[in-house]
């Protein structure tokens, strides 16, 4: 009876820069009209590729083929470090495998993979998008299957072979497929952001918006990572992004009742 009668008041959504940041986010009537190209990674990139069959026995190939080969991402041997590839085998699960260095790569030795306590409960975790992040780190999205389809953001440390998760996320559905699970911008060549979605709110039929848009910041001086933003829906969700110097440029839009747009910038030089 008493629950029947006093209901949590919902929590207006806050937006929050972090104060590592030492500046406030700006409004602006538009972006600039040129902003600097994007800034190139000083380290290597993960990479796709094709796999006729399942490992250690499949084929690679050079296309994909719907129904017929699997997405194979590539982990660059960096840092003492083989080349890795993580892919879901027949059962949706992901795996963890050490590559030779040969013209045509070998699976050779296949990792344990940690997810989290109760993995063993669940119906199916597999990669979904992976990036490559500044020291020796990547970014991996994971989607499994426990009670109900979930998708979780993960840190995946090759040289301890640990995932540290982050956070459940919502991929970007707001344009049709296919689905973005995480962006990546690089903010100098040592230091990637990632951007990435919560609190899915549905707004008609295959149209969506966001309760929360969240950045965060990755380099060698903060390899955990730094959530720099989160964007609240009454400041819009992020429709594009871009760097100017040690500026981020956010251009959003709140569409949940009639379509208003924003043009927002961070600096973020105490950080960088």
């Amino acid at each position: 009876m008493f629950g029947l009668f006093n209901s949590k008041k919902s929590v207006k959504p806050v937006t929050t820069v972090a104060t590592e940041v030492g500046a406030a986010l700006q409004s602006h009537t538009a972006v600039p009209a040129q902003l600097s190209p994007p800034v190139a990674p000083a380290y290597p990139a993960c990479k796709l590729a094709h796999l006729r069959g399942l490992p250690p026995d499949g084929q690679w190939v050079s296309d994909e083929v719907l129904g017929e080969t699997r997405r194979v991402y590539i982990l660059p041997g960096v840092a003492g470090q083989p080349l890795l590839a993580m892919v879901a085998d027949a059962n949706m699960h992901l795996q963890v495998w050490e590559l030779s260095n040969d013209k045509i790569a070998r699976f050779v030795k296949l990792r344990p993979v940690q997810l989290d306590a109760a993995q063993g409960a669940w119906e199916l975790y597999c990669p979904v998008a992976v990036a490559c992040l500044p020291g020796n780190q990547v970014a991996l999205s994971v989607a499994y299957h426990a009670t109900y389809k979930k998708e979780a953001l993960y840190i995946y440390t090759p040289a301890t072979n640990q995932f540290r998760r982050i956070e459940v996320i919502e991929p970007d559905m707001s344009s049709g497929p296919p689905f973005t699970s995480f962006e990546t911008l690089a903010a100098t060549p040592e230091a990637m952001l990632i951007l990435y979605h919560t609190g899915l709110i549905r707004l008609s039929a295959e149209n969506y918006a966001y309760q929360d848009d969240h950045v965060v910041l990755f380099s060698q001086r903060l390899p955990q990572g730094l959530e720099i933003l989160k964007l609240s829906i009454e400041n819009g969700n992020v429709r594009a992004w871009a760097m100017q110097g040690k500026s981020l440029w956010l251009e959003t839009q709140d569409r949940r009742k009639k379509t208003v747009d924003f043009s927002w910038s961070l600096d973020l030089g105490k950080v960088l």
